[in-house]
């Protein structure tokens, strides 16, 4: 009888390994989890990492330029430059509403003249048929990109009519100048007007490309002690931060081309050629992959970090503007809960089978 008991824990147990094995090899090979955010003409559409399942969040008339995800409070915050606002939703798309709001001239046209004394800006704006309003400091807002800190509850963003990084609370309260002693130099050499912002919040840096003026700048969070890593490097664009090897990706539109170094700007490479207007990268860490996209043909493409084994993911886009991913779905096997009933993603998936 003992016997037939040990035996019949034998069978047990590997069955329970038989179960179990195509679970740690899915972990062990770097199993694709989580989804893929795009902007694209009309709206925003997500989809599996490896582009199955495309799907619509929110389909939007106005001009898109930016977008930024939350994955711990399960948000998506996007710029609407056409109407000077910074947006947010849930990632379904559910519950839109407006955080930042700048001043926009009436459809039918007018100029706007901008001044800065004592760090600090004022404008006219004269609207075609109108008389003309003064706008204050806050007024003069037209985001472009943007970028989130979850861990301080806070939210960067260019700011294209004063040429500052600016940043606030999630919620767009308690807005804040950065950079603007940049602002105030004369020398128009001198000016940020960022394309791309990404944050390094371990070492309390932000990074930024400058497409303008052919740049890749970083400082303090605050803005303060802005150095340059790269100059005159004609029109980088998207950017991307490596936290955990210390390495810097950009993609540059006008050489068709995306590159890395090191963060302090030495050791740069190129990585990918023969792109046509790459503009946007990301990085997940967990399966070591590079997405971008590439805006003709349009498309969301993917590679391993140092450039190799190039694949397309989405195909037949329309103007694709931005990619971000969303990698909050990845699980292991021992995160599991105090409550034994409920079980982990990929138990549940064992369990079932």
């Amino acid at each position: 009888m003992k016997r037939r008991f040990i035996i019949h824990k034998q069978f047990v147990f590997i069955l329970v390994a038989c179960l179990l094995c195509p679970a740690f090899q899915d972990i062990s090979s770097g199993q694709e989890f989580g989804k893929i955010y795009w902007m694209e003409k009309d709206g925003i559409r997500r989809a599996n990492l490896d582009g199955s399942n495309v799907e619509d969040v929110k389909m939007m008339a106005h001009f898109k330029t930016d977008m930024a995800l939350d994955s711990l409070k399960q948000k998506i915050y996007w710029v609407n430059s056409s109407t000077a606002q910074i947006q947010r939703a849930n990632l379904d798309g559910t519950n839109v509403e407006s955080i930042i709001t700048g001043y926009t001239l009436p459809p039918e046209g007018g100029g706007m003249s901008i001044r800065c004394e004592n760090l600090k800006c004022q404008g006219t704006a004269s609207p075609d048929g109108g008389p003309t309003i003064q706008l204050s400091h806050q007024q003069l807002n037209k985001p472009y990109s943007l970028t989130i800190d979850t861990n301080a509850n806070k939210i960067y963003w260019s700011n294209w009519h004063i040429d500052i990084i600016q940043r606030s609370n999630l919620d767009g309260t308690e807005i804040e100048d950065l950079t603007i002693q940049q602002r105030m130099i004369r020398d128009f050499k001198q000016w940020i007007s960022p394309l791309n912002i990404a944050l390094d919040i371990d070492e309390g840096m932000m990074y930024w490309t400058d497409g303008i003026r052919g740049k890749i700048g970083r400082a303090n969070l605050d803005g303060t002690n802005i150095e340059y890593l790269f100059t005159d490097i004609q029109m980088p664009y998207g950017i991307a931060l490596d936290l955990q090897a210390r390495q810097i990706y950009w993609s540059n539109t006008q050489t068709g081309t995306i590159h890395r170094a090191s963060m302090n700007g030495e050791n740069a490479e190129v990585l990918v050629t023969g792109l046509v207007f790459p503009s946007d990268i990301d990085i997940d860490t967990h399966t070591k992959m590079l997405y971008w996209i590439n805006k003709n043909p349009g498309k969301i493409q993917r590679s391993n970090l140092d450039g190799t084994n190039v694949t397309d993911v989405v195909t037949g886009l329309i103007f694709p503007i931005d990619v971000a991913l969303d990698i909050r779905e990845e699980q292991s096997l021992t995160d599991v809960t105090p409550d034994s009933d409920k079980l982990t993603t990929v138990w549940a998936n064992v369990k079932s089978r």
